[in-house]
């Protein structure tokens, strides 16, 4: 079978289980947010975060201070 380098963005975690199933590798976005810094397009993860926030995407504390921690903010 070819190994294809693709990822699918979810957030939803009946998505993650279907897709690991599946062997789809997923990312979530707060995985997007810390790749999007690492390579320049952002500027601010946390800015970013709050704006899901306002919203309405939920992200528990302990994700956001785990993101921020990668992020190096």
């Amino acid at each position: 079978m070819m190994e294809i380098d693709h990822w699918a963005v979810v957030d939803d975690l009946a998505a993650r289980r279907c897709a690991k199933t599946f062997g789809i590798q997923t990312i979530g976005t707060g995985g997007l947010l810390i790749l999007a810094k690492r390579r320049g397009i952002i500027r601010s993860v946390k800015r970013r975060i709050d704006r899901f926030r306002d919203a309405g995407l939920y992200l528990s504390e302990s994700i956001i201070q785990l993101l921020l921690s990668e992020a190096g903010e």
